[in-house]
């Protein structure tokens, strides 16, 4: 084998194995990253207390001093 196929092989065997890893990676990571909640952000208006609650809510008493609260639009 001549050192300039040598060389070509080492080159592409190096690039695949970095590739693999980096889709191996890719994969891990979209498996284990959590997905966003559908949950509605309310922040009381008394105590200031920041929680969710299901999306089919418009108004949600707050846990900790029961006051009604609107969502929080970002």
């Amino acid at each position: 084998m001549s050192p300039d196929k040598m060389f070509f092989a080492y080159v592409v065997l190096c690039l695949t194995g970095m590739t693999v890893f980096g889709l191996y990676h890719e994969y891990r990571r979209r498996r284990f990253t959590p997905t966003p909640s559908q949950d509605h952000v309310f922040r009381c208006s008394n105590c200031a207390y920041v929680y969710t609650d299901d999306n089919d809510v418009a108004r949600s008493r707050c846990p900790n001093c029961s006051t009604l609260n609107d969502e929080i639009q970002f």
